[in-house]
């Protein structure tokens, strides 16, 4: 598994966390926050470029009105490039 797509399956399980903790709608701030309290830091621009790339695979979802994300349809647990 390349660190790019370890990077990005990490990103989406700190996304599913927040979620299940309640929260609907999310930012690259609000992971990056989540990150780095887990002492796992990623730079909030990497975080958007990978939030691109879980929003093509299905994984999220923007919502053009409130500029936040939210979980997609595409439900599975493995993200594929």
């Amino acid at each position: 598994m390349s660190i790019d797509r370890r990077r990005i399956e990490q990103v989406l399980l700190v996304i599913r966390d927040l979620t299940e903790q309640g929260r609907k709608q999310l930012t690259p701030a609000d992971v990056a926050e989540q990150l780095r309290s887990d002492n796992s830091p990623i730079p909030v621009w990497q975080l958007r470029a990978d939030f691109s790339h879980l929003a093509a695979a299905g994984k999220i979802e923007l919502d053009q009105e409130t500029a936040t994300w939210r979980i997609g349809s595409d439900q599975s647990l493995e993200y594929k490039s």
